[in-house]
C-alpha cells in the first residue's frame, strides 16, 4: 500500500486526500471536525509563500525580456486578454443565472428568513465602497505594510514597476537581476515543499467542512450551486473556443494535459498552489516558452480570476431574485463592470471572492448580510471556481506565447508524457 502511494502523482494523493476526508466527515462528523486544524495549517503555509512568490517571479519573468518593447506588448495582450475573458464570464453568470433562476424558491421563506436574522448579526454592512476608492486602492501608499499585510493587488504593481526598471538599467542592476532569479527558484522549491502535505492538509479541510455543514447546506442553496456549475463549464468550452479561433490550436490536447493542475486547484481550492505544477505543465508539456510562462503564470493566478466573476454575477443574481429585487439595464452593466474588478481583486485564496462579494450586492441594492449565506457553501464554490480560474490561466498563456511566434507546436500536440 505504502508503495501504491509513493508512486501516485501528486493529484492523485490530493484527490485521495479529498475523498477520505468526505468520507470521515460523512461517517464520523464529530470527530472529524477537530482535524480542520490540517486544512488551516496547509492554508497557512501557502498563504506564507505566496506574496514572495509572486513578488520574485514577476520580476523574473520581466527581467527575462530582453526587449522592452516585448515586455510591453505581451503585458498589453495578457491584461486585454484578462479583462475580456472576465467580462465575458460575467455574463455567462448573469445569464445562467436568469434563465436558471436559482432564487426563486416556490414560495419557501427559509433563505429569506435567514437573510433576515443575518442583518442582526453581521457587522460589516457599511463597507461599501465606490468605483474609484477600489481602483485607487490598488495604489499601495506603503509598500511594506502591503508585504506584511498580504496584499497581492499591492505586491504585483510594486514588483511590475520595478521589474520595469530593473530591465531598463540592466547594465547596473545584474547583480540584483541574479539575485532575484535565484529567490524565484528558491519560492519554487518551497511550494513544491509545501505541496507535499497537500495530501493531508486537504484530507482536513474536506473531513471539517462535511463533518460541520453535511448535505443540508448543499440542499438548502443547491440550486444555486448547480447554477454557478453550469456558468463554469460553459466558461470551460468558451477557453477551447479560443484555442480554436484566436490560437488556431486543438483545444484536446489542451483539456488533456491540464486535468492535473485542474485536479490539485479543486482540492486545495488555491491558484496560488497550483501555480508550480501548472508552470512544469506549460512549459514541458504544452510548448510554452520560460519567459511567457514565468512572466503569465504568476500574473493570472491573482488578476485573471473567470470562475470567481461567475461566481460574483450568480450570487448577485440569486439574492435579487430571492429578495424580488426588480434590475434595469444599469443595473446588469454595474455589474459586469463591478464584477469584472472583483474577480481581479480576489487573492486566489481559499474564500477570496467573498472580501468583494458585498461590493458587488450593494451595488444593487441587495442587502450585504448575503455574504453570510455564501460563505457557508463558499468551499463548495471556490473548488469548481478555482478549476476555471487555472484553467483560464494556462489558456491565456499558451494564446498569447502562440500570438508571440515562441510556442512550440510540435511539444504542444505531442501526447502527454504523464
Amino acid at each position: 500500500m505504502r508503495k501504491i502511494i509513493q508512486n501516485m502523482a501528486q493529484w492523485q494523493k490530493v484527490m485521495l486526500g479529498m475523498v477520505l476526508g468526505m468520507a470521515f466527515g460523512f461517517f464520523l462528523p464529530y470527530e472529524a471536525i477537530k482535524f480542520e486544524f490540517l486544512g488551516t495549517i496547509f492554508v497557512h503555509l501557502i498563504k506564507m509563500v505566496t506574496v514572495p512568490m509572486i513578488f520574485f517571479t514577476i520580476i523574473y519573468g520581466i527581467t527575462s525580456f530582453e526587449s522592452h518593447r516585448g515586455l510591453y506588448r505581451i503585458s498589453v495582450k495578457a491584461i486585454s486578454t484578462f479583462l475580456i475573458t472576465a467580462a465575458f464570464a460575467v455574463t455567462i453568470g448573469l445569464v445562467c443565472s436568469t434563465i436558471i433562476q436559482p432564487g426563486i424558491n416556490d414560495g419557501d421563506s427559509r433563505m429569506v428568513e435567514m437573510l433576515q436574522n443575518a442583518q442582526n448579526n453581521f457587522s460589516g454592512s457599511n463597507n461599501k465602497k465606490d468605483l474609484l476608492t477600489i481602483l485607487l486602492g490598488i495604489i499601495p501608499t506603503n509598500i511594506f505594510s502591503s508585504f506584511a499585510e498580504g496584499n497581492i493587488l499591492h505586491v504585483i504593481l510594486f514588483a511590475i514597476l520595478l521589474g520595469v526598471v530593473m530591465n531598463s538599467k540592466r547594465d547596473q542592476c545584474e547583480g540584483i537581476i541574479s539575485i532575484c532569479h535565484q529567490a524565484a527558484q528558491l519560492m519554487f522549491k518551497m511550494i513544491e515543499m509545501v505541496m507535499k502535505i497537500a495530501p493531508i492538509g486537504v484530507f482536513g479541510y474536506m473531513a471539517a467542512l462535511v463533518g460541520s455543514e453535511g448535505l443540508d447546506v448543499i440542499l438548502i442553496l443547491g440550486k444555486l450551486i448547480i447554477t454557478i456549475f453550469v456558468g463554469c463549464f460553459v466558461q470551460y468550452i468558451f477557453f477551447g473556443v479560443l484555442l480554436i479561433v484566436w490560437g488556431r490550436l486543438s483545444p484536446l490536447p489542451f483539456y488533456k494535459k491540464i486535468i492535473g493542475p485542474q485536479l490539485i486547484a479543486l482540492s486545495t481550492s488555491s491558484s496560488k498552489a497550483t501555480l508550480v505544477p501548472m508552470m512544469k505543465v506549460v512549459e514541458n508539456e504544452m510548448g510554452v516558452s520560460r519567459q511567457s510562462s514565468r512572466f503569465l503564470l504568476p500574473l493570472s493566478s491573482a488578476l485573471n480570476m473567470d470562475g470567481g466573476a461567475i461566481y460574483q454575477a450568480s450570487c448577485a443574481i440569486f439574492f435579487s431574485q430571492l429578495l424580488g429585487i426588480q434590475l434595469a439595464w444599469v443595473d446588469y452593466a454595474t455589474l459586469i463592470v463591478l464584477c469584472t474588478i472583483a474577480s481581479i481583486g480576489g487573492a486566489g485564496i481559499p474564500g477570496g471572492v467573498l472580501l468583494f462579494l458585498g461590493m458587488v450586492l450593494t451595488s444593487i441594492g441587495v442587502p450585504i448580510e448575503g455574504v453570510l449565506l455564501i460563505a457557508s457553501i463558499d468551499r463548495i464554490l471556490d473548488m469548481a471556481t478555482t478549476v476555471i480560474n487555472v484553467t483560464g490561466d494556462a489558456c491565456v498563456t499558451v494564446l498569447i506565447d502562440r500570438s508571440e511566434g515562441t510556442l512550440n507546436q510540435k511539444t504542444y500536440n505531442a501526447r502527454s508524457t504523464n
